[in-house]
């Protein structure tokens, strides 16, 4: 009996191995975790952007991607668009840079400094899903905490052979366009929520890329860097939970993220979607960059 027990248990790690079963336990890894599993994921560091933090250690191993390549061109109702998605291949030659591989599991870090320092991770996540990989986890706490613990670092980033990822498929259940936000808010079908500081949702700040300040009629304010705890990890489920019921979001309605250009609600996407499990979570790519070059109108009372 023991014997036909082992037998089949080791039959069940047999299959899972072969059908490339991820080592990730989620879509958050702790510091704990990766260093006992370092050898099993790539380690992605983002770098650059609107952060722009400098050079420095970073977990051993880690290779390095400038968000800049995680960027690109895009339009709407035939209105040239900065700072939208990477185009499929420009995204994919980053991504085989890097040296991630076809199914292969990956962690994504940054220097995690601030809360906007995160948004470059769970950006790229999004990316990533977008673009139909789905085995990745966000570092909590990224390589600010790795390196407070002393943990095993390195002053340069790692040299990878190239990868051989592609784009396969795109995910369009995660992706938002004007047209989508209009009818969101016009049918009353589901929540938009603007990821940015109150700052900006009052209109007192403006990021230069953004032609009006103010936020988008019905909006819902779901402030980004609410979400972190002071040591730059996320807070637990219970209080992101909590913070959501709220604001008035609801796992039973779809919800939309938006900021200035994706970057900063794509830490609310991650939240709701992610950690929260949402069924139905959209970003708004062109977020407030699209929505004030299309001439759209803005507003700045609380509701």
């Amino acid at each position: 009996m023991r014997g036909r027990i082992f037998g089949a248990l080791a039959a069940l790690l047999l299959t899972g191995a072969a059908a490339g079963a991820s080592p990730l336990p989620g879509p958050l890894v702790s510091t704990e975790w990766l260093e006992a599993h370092r050898g099993e994921v790539l380690v992605i560091e983002l770098q650059g952007g609107p952060a722009n933090a400098p050079p420095g250690p970073t977990v051993a191993g880690a290779s390095r991607v400038d968000m800049a390549k995680l960027r690109g061109q895009g339009s709407e109702r035939g209105v040239t668009l900065a700072s939208m998605p990477a185009p499929p291949e420009a995204f994919a030659a980053a991504m085989r840079a890097a040296g991630l591989r076809n199914g292969q599991s990956v962690v994504l870090t940054t220097r995690a400094r601030t809360p906007e320092d995160t948004s470059q991770a769970t950006y790229a996540y999004w990316e990533l899903k977008y673009y139909g990989h789905d085995d990745v986890a966000l570092l909590d706490g990224g390589t600010a905490r790795w390196l407070a613990e002393r943990r095993m670092a390195e002053s340069e980033p790692a040299a990878p052979a190239p990868g051989d990822f592609e784009v396969k498929r795109t995910r369009p259940e995660l992706l938002a366009g004007t047209q989508d936000v209009e009818h969101t808010l016009d049918a009353r079908s589901g929540d938009v929520v603007d990821g940015r500081p109150f700052s900006f949702f009052v209109g007192l700040d403006r990021r230069e890329i953004v032609t009006k300040a103010g936020h988008i009629p019905g909006a819902t304010l779901f402030a980004y860097d609410a979400n972190f705890r002071p040591d730059g990890t996320f807070r637990p489920k219970e209080e992101l939970a909590k913070a959501a019921t709220a604001v008035g979001l609801s796992a039973g309605r779809p919800v939309t993220a938006y900021c200035n250009t994706g970057q900063l609600s794509s830490v609310s996407w991650f939240v709701l979607s992610e950690l929260l499990g949402y069924p139905s979570v959209k970003l708004y790519a062109g977020s407030m960059n699209a929505w004030t070059r299309l001439g759209l109108p803005v507003e700045t009372k609380l509701r």
